[in-house]
């Protein structure tokens, strides 16, 4: 049986070591190796193959694991701060909820015609971090472009469990559609990254009519970036230890266990499903899937690979104007940042 300090040698060198420099050499496979007459064996190895395969820290080709979560944290921060110094039209910490973290943040909506697009973002952090503080970063380029953004909030794990996440986006989601349905907007765009790609999807699972007397058709699209849609691969791993998710609320909370509600209810919709080339393994496969699925479902969806990024930088670019999925979410839309550029920059000439 493997010792306490042989693991920890052996985790380490799985943790410095980047995936080009182990493509095969799983730590399940060197597990085996050290203690095969171990009866755990077969099911620890799966656990901490798993363990790694959803650490999109590990993956990153820019830096390691704490650099790049640190730099994200960063980037976000000073993202949001900016928007929120640029936009001078917004509105922070409007409660659709009880509790301190059902909030939401909203750019915007003042100056912005009553029938422009509204973006709205779901953060990410596993279920167990991040914030809307830090979930404005894109606010600044997409007003420019025409878009009211929506930052939203929600209570986070240990705190609150899946069900209840999932729950206060709906709220938070029911709270945007009835704004859009009274500003008269062209449509509401859900984005979502990581752990929001998860919630933006299985928001396009509901019936908006029966939850809050709003058309799912206001619902125009979804850009979902490297998200999760099958959440059982996660019931054994680090990630659950917060959530303590049981297999029947992860079944019901994983959008690929609800494509017949999706299918119906999504069938105008467009929607972009995107990952980093940079992504772990895991997250490529799943975002392959899922988008293979919402083609089978005749569904419009359209795959996305973002060359040159890792998990976080997927999403951190959203904020650059010539960004590849900057363009494509825009362009989701119905908008162009290159034609509003072209007339400022006119209009500064002139």
């Amino acid at each position: 049986m493997l010792t306490n300090s042989v693991i920890a040698m052996l985790r380490h060198a799985e943790a410095v070591a980047t995936p080009r420099q182990l493509p095969r050499l799983k730590f399940a496979e060197r597990y085996r190796l050290w203690a095969p007459d171990d009866p755990r064996s077969e099911r620890m190895a799966l656990e901490m193959d798993l363990d790694h395969h959803y650490s999109p820290s590990r993956w990153s080709h820019r830096m390691g694991p704490t650099e790049v979560i640190q730099a994200h944290i960063q980037a976000l921060k000073e993202g949001s701060e900016a928007s929120k110094r640029e936009v001078q039209d917004h509105e922070i910490g409007i409660s659709y909820g009880i509790s301190d973290k059902e909030k939401l943040d909203i750019f915007g909506a003042k100056t912005l015609p009553g029938e422009a697009p509204i973006f709205v973002y779901i953060h990410g952090g596993y279920w167990t971090d991040l914030s809307r503080d830090i979930s404005s970063f894109m606010a600044s380029t997409f007003c420019k472009a025409g878009a009211m953004v929506v930052a939203i909030g929600y209570n986070l794990a240990p705190q609150v469990g899946m069900t209840e996440i999932i729950s206060q986006v709906k709220k938070a989601i029911s709270y945007v559609l009835n704004l859009a349905k009274r500003r008269g907007s062209s449509g509401v765009y859900l984005c979502g990254h990581s752990a929001g790609g998860h919630l933006a999807a299985m928001m396009l699972t509901i019936n908006w009519m029966e939850e809050t007397m709003v058309s799912p058709g206001l619902i125009k699209g979804a850009v979902l970036v490297s998200g999760i849609y099958d959440l059982m691969p996660l019931l054994s791993t680090y990630v659950n230890g917060p959530l303590k998710m049981t297999k029947e609320e992860t079944l019901l909370s994983s959008p690929n266990s609800h494509l017949r509600a999706l299918a119906e209810l999504s069938s105008s919709r467009r929607i972009i499903v995107a990952f980093a080339a940079h992504d772990p393994p895991e997250f490529q496969r799943q975002s392959v899937e899922f988008n293979t699925s919402l083609i089978q479902n005749n569904l419009h969806s359209t795959m996305l690979l973002v060359p040159d990024c890792d998990h976080f930088n997927v999403i951190e670019n959203l904020e650059q104007e010539g960004y590849i999925l900057t363009k494509e979410t825009l362009k989701l839309m119905g908008l162009n940042i290159d034609i509003i550029m072209d007339k400022m920059r006119q209009a500064d000439i002139s």
